[in-house]
């Protein structure tokens, strides 16, 4: 192979160290072959299969490589009722809240139930939308969007490190989507005002729209499919996604669901809304790119346990099934109705290499009813997301015997805890989720820089950016950042920070950038911009990179020079002016700012519904 595709394949986490050296000098690897060939039926398998090395265990129990199938999620984002953010579903998680109240103000009806604020507020300009076409949007389709977003700033992975998960063609940016929605209440809402004598443009009625919006607006090419099995469809998303991720159809995917009760026949005592996204990758991929790593994802099951066992059809009453049923209650076996949901769950336990239930906390639709109600599809993602939050914060919430306040991580000393996560659909459709808690300490990271690229020294000062697609995005981001180091709470690194943004978010129009020595500097020079909105950059108008620097296939040598001998005002002047800069090629080593948690970009919501009307509350 040659040097481009040496160096492809280790960026991407396929070769060592070692096997770069000797492949780019000409030695013999002496590691073992440089590709792993397996008898699959495609080489984008092959290629998925080469992501997700086997684990072999070393001495002291650490791991020099991700346990085979392993994958991690990178990126989370949700919005439950009274909790706008997942620092705030955390908070009710852990202290055992029940969030039911009475419809916000101009939802009609008086059932108590778990709503969602706001529901009609969407920004369509952050995403490039007419604001016509995004009034005829499903609510539900507007608020994934946004939370998608949010998730992949999370994983910091917007920008260029979106670009650089590529398909075993080549093909950038091979994300899947896969998603669960609830009904089309917005289109049952849209046909009361339609009449074949006034006609109007209507909603889209299908869930399709959900998962191939954003697949389109964000140019993600890999699968983009969404499913309905009730309060499961998100839990079977993602064994789909698995599915997906270990055939080498996409390099990394994006699972959630959305559910709101826009409709009044939807509405019942204790009925609720919601909507999430994780962001999955292979983690042998997540520990090369240096991802921060919420949880791992072991193994999941699907099937199908019929809500009446006793229901009549074509065959159910035959010989042979009473047989198969004597002989099962004689032997001790799991009574009939039970045998299939206990089947998943044992395929779920076998896929993430689990004996037994013994240390597998299991956690289902219960376990999130006092947050979310009953959410339909956004059943499953809550309990993903709850289950995950404690297993990043090594601290279980009240639930499933456990009370407020308890201990802060069972089983300690004896390996990873694990939470089995259990939804069955109305349907009858039971799907199981294995998640592990990720332990940094049993790993030992491939090391991600470049032999070629040599990284700038560590100690000095930090070059800042922040982009936004308008200067009303961009200072509203920006106070977000002033908030977090103004605030009381814990601060990132300077240079996590900052190398997160720069790696981690997409560059926009309109950008504010600056090379400070310390965080104090940065509040100052961010309180500044709020404070004057300037300086900024704006390039809506065009005139973006004037001296075609970007055409020049010189200019990514002098950038790396620049990058090297520490000239960031110099890097920070081409960047206003519009020069594409690929920050993760010039600082390989921190593909984002792991475990930092950074502000996500803002939103400038305003209210979109039907005719212009205002909408529900």
């Amino acid at each position: 192979m040659d040097e481009k595709e040496v160096l492809t394949r280790f960026k991407n986490g396929h070769l060592d160290r070692a096997q770069v050296a000797a492949l780019l000098t000409g030695a013999g690897t002496g590691t073992g072959p440089v590709v792993l060939t397996l008898p699959e039926p495609s080489a984008a398998a092959a290629e998925a299969e080469a992501a997700m090395a086997v684990a072999e265990p070393v001495s002291g129990g650490r791991r020099d490589a991700a346990p085979a199938g392993a994958v991690a999620v990178v990126g989370m984002a949700g919005r439950y009722p009274g909790a706008p953010d997942l620092a705030a579903f955390w908070r009710y998680a852990r202290d055992g809240h029940d969030t039911a109240s009475a419809p916000p103000p101009g939802r009609p009806g008086e059932e108590l139930g778990h709503y969602l604020e706001r529901v009609q507020d969407f920004d369509p300009e952050f995403f490039g939308i007419d604001a016509h076409e995004a009034a005829l949007m499903d609510p539900q389709e507007r608020l994934f969007l946004e939370t998608a977003w949010e998730a992949l700033e999370d994983a910091g992975c917007t920008g260029g490190r979106l670009d650089a998960l590529t398909a075993a063609d080549g093909t950038p940016r091979s994300v899947g989507v896969f998603t669960g929605a609830g009904p089309g209440d917005y289109a049952l809402l849209a046909a009361r005002t339609w009449s074949r004598e006034r006609p109007r443009p209507m909603p889209r009625g299908g869930q399709w729209s959900l998962p191939n919006r954003l697949s389109s607006l964000l140019g993600l090419t890999g699968p983009s499919q969404s499913v309905d099995t009730a309060e499961s469809s998100v839990l079977v998303a993602l064994h789909l996604a698995l599915a997906a991720l270990h055939r080498g159809e996409c390099a990394a995917a994006l699972v959630g669901g959305a559910r709101l009760l826009l409709h009044p026949s939807g509405r019942y005592p204790g009925a609720g809304e919601g909507v999430g996204a994780l962001l999955l990758k292979p983690l042998a991929r997540a520990l090369a790119d240096g991802d921060g790593i919420h949880c791992l994802v072991r193994g999941s099951a699907v099937g199908h346990t019929a809500p009446d066992p006793t229901a009549p059809g074509p065959g159910r009453g035959s010989r042979s099934a009473g047989v198969r049923t004597e002989r099962t209650r004689r032997t001790g076996g799991p009574a009939p109705a039970a045998a299939p949901a206990g089947r998943v769950l044992r395929e779920a336990l076998r896929a993430a290499g689990v004996g037994g239930e013994d240390g597998v906390v299991r956690e289902g639709a219960e376990a999130v009813r006092g947050l979310v109600g009953e959410a339909g599809a956004a059943t499953g993602v809550a309990a993903l997301t709850r289950a995950a939050l404690q297993l990043g914060h090594r601290a279980p919430a009240p639930g499933a015997g456990r009370a407020p306040g308890a201990g802060a991580r069972e089983g300690e000393g004896h390996g990873p805890r694990r939470i089995c996560v259990g939804v069955r659909g109305a349907g009858g459709v039971d799907a199981e989720v294995v998640l592990e808690e990720y332990l940094p300490e049993e790993y030992l990271p491939e090391a991600t820089e470049s032999p070629l690229v040599p990284e700038r020294a560590a100690v000095g000062p930090e070059l800042f950016l922040l982009s936004a697609p308008t200067p009303a995005h961009l200072a509203a981001t920006a106070r977000r950042f002033v908030d977090l180091l103004g605030g009381t709470g814990p601060v990132p690194p300077l240079d996590r920070l900052a190398r997160g943004l720069r790696t981690g978010r997409a560059a926009m129009d309109c950008r504010f950038a600056a090379v400070v020595g310390d965080s104090g500097e940065l509040l100052r020079a961010l309180e500044e911009f709020v404070r004057d909105g300037a300086p900024c950059a704006d390039l809506r108008g065009g005139g973006a990179d004037p001296l075609g620097l970007g055409n020049v296939p010189e200019t990514d040598g002098y950038l790396a020079a620049l990058w090297q001998a520490g000239h960031l005002h110099q890097l920070r002047g081409l960047w206003l002016s519009g020069l594409d800069v690929d920050w993760a090629a010039l600082e390989p080593s921190g593909g984002g700012a792991a475990g930092a948690a950074l502000p996500a970009s803002a939103f400038l919501r305003v209210p979109l519904w039907l005719g212009g009307e205002e909408g529900p509350a």
